[in-house]
This record gives structure tokens, sequence and C-alpha cells, in this order.
């Protein structure tokens, strides 16, 4: 793999963690929206749907982004010929339980460090 690929995968892997704050930043500015609807105002659905449209656009992104990662990594883990079995089943319940944590670790110590 090349240098210019790994580094790819690298910003790929960090993006999902990226991009669950940028979410929790949107969501928090969205407070003294919720404080104002709580006040007795009824919201119109056109005006509901504005807000949290780019927040569920951002996440279903982030969660097709997040698919495509574990299913590359997964084909990088069964291709690797290096790691033994054990292994490899350890970082497959890394990346199911640690989940997007998971990527950016892989990526530095197997696919950055990995001489191949």
């Amino acid at each position: 793999m090349s240098r210019s690929s790994k580094l790819f995968i690298g910003i790929l892997s960090f993006l999902p963690i990226i991009l669950l704050v940028v979410m929790f930043f949107m969501i928090f500015r969205l407070f003294p929206t919720f404080i104002e609807w709580d006040n007795n105002y009824e919201p119109a659905p056109q005006e509901v749907f504005g807000l949290f449209g780019p927040i569920m656009i951002l996440g279903f992104g982030m969660g097709i982004l997040s698919i495509g990662l574990l299913v590359f990594f997964i084909m990088h883990l069964i291709r690797h010929k290096a790691m033994d079995s054990t292994e490899r089943i350890i970082w497959i319940l890394v990346f199911l339980f640690a989940g997007i944590v998971g990527y950016p670790i892989y990526w530095y110590m197997r696919v950055w460090k990995d001489e191949i």
C-alpha cells in the first residue's frame, strides 16, 4: 500500500470521531431553540425538520462511513498474513465493541506502521 493511500485511510479512520464531535456541537447549539419551544410555542413541522435535517444527514453519512471502514479493516485483517488468528479475533472484537475508536488505533498499529 502506498504512503498516500495509507494517509487517506488514516484521515477516513479519524473522520467518524470528528463528525461525532461536530454532531454533538450541532445538537448543543439547538438547546436555546428547545427552551424557546418549551414556552408554549408549537413549531411547524418544516421548522423541526429544518433544524434536525442537517444532523440526520450528518449521522447517516457517519454511519455509512463507519460501516465502510469496518468492512475495509476486516478485509485488511483477513488479507494480512503476518497476524495469527487470535490477534485477528481480538481486532474484530475491538471493532465491534470499541466502534469508531478502534479504527484509528488499528490504522496506526497495522496500516501505517506496516511495511508490506
